[in-house]
């Protein structure tokens, strides 16, 4: 079954669109919106809208070739170590940054295995855009 997103963002001529997973959604949208996080995500989602990648805000989640278009947004200000992990599809010129999944309080540079069999998923995840 493909899962559904819903568009909260996109560049000024449409060529980044930035998604949220409609069954993560509630979860996601009340943590960007919540007043440490808000402006980290603006700055996050800027830097996608104009095509940009920085490697401390918005870097490839290279954990197997499972997960080869899984991306993570990083939340780092404040003393927080969160991330939310999205899946990226690019489409008709188009590049969809679509928010799958939301993982708060990372505790090591490593990714434990229960974290990485979740992005794993995630890279399997079919979206119907």
């Amino acid at each position: 079954m493909k899962r559904k997103g819903v568009i909260i963002d996109k560049s000024l001529h449409e060529t980044t669109i930035i998604v949220v997973d409609l069954l993560n959604a509630e979860e996601i949208l009340t943590y960007i919106f919540r007043e440490n996080v808000e402006g980290e995500f603006r700055e996050i989602r800027d830097i996608l809208k104009q095509n940009l990648r920085i490697k401390d805000k918005y870097c490839k989640a290279d954990v197997s070739n499972k997960a080869k278009n899984v991306y993570e947004m990083r939340f780092t200000k404040s003393g927080k170590n969160d991330r939310i992990y999205c899946q990226e599809l690019h489409t008709n010129r188009k590049r969809f940054i679509i928010m799958s999944e939301l993982f708060e309080g990372k505790k090591s540079q490593d990714i434990p295995k229960k974290i990485k069999s979740r992005i794993e998923t995630i890279g399997s995840y079919e979206y119907e855009l």
